[in-house]
């Protein structure tokens, strides 16, 4: 994605950094509103409508049946996570996600 690069939105997971040239330009894309929500025919907005994720946040983003969580409502529920690590028990959420305390 031009605008937004092809980092996770969520986490920050680069396929490129981890994977080599075989994750090159790799990303999911999470539409704000679903695609299965679309009744009629409907202008996506780039900008405000379309997100590149990682294909684990995509899957946690609609992990809720009925419902989708927002960027920023999943990108809280790593922070509480990664805040409540202490050093005994050291979890690495993504690369760039995980706080070691």
């Amino acid at each position: 994605m031009r605008i937004k690069g092809i980092k996770c939105a969520v986490c920050g997971f680069d396929f490129e950094s981890t994977y080599g040239e075989l994750g090159k330009g790799f990303i999911h894309i999470h539409h704000v509103n679903p695609i299965s929500n679309m009744k009629e025919q409907y202008e996506i907005d780039v900008e405000h409508d379309l997100f590149p994720v990682c294909p684990n946040c995509h899957a946690m983003l609609h992990r809720k049946k009925g419902s989708t969580l927002s960027i920023e409502e999943l990108k809280q529920i790593i922070q509480q996570i990664c805040c409540n690590v202490n050093s005994e028990n050291a979890v690495i959420i993504h690369e760039n996600a995980a706080k070691l305390l």
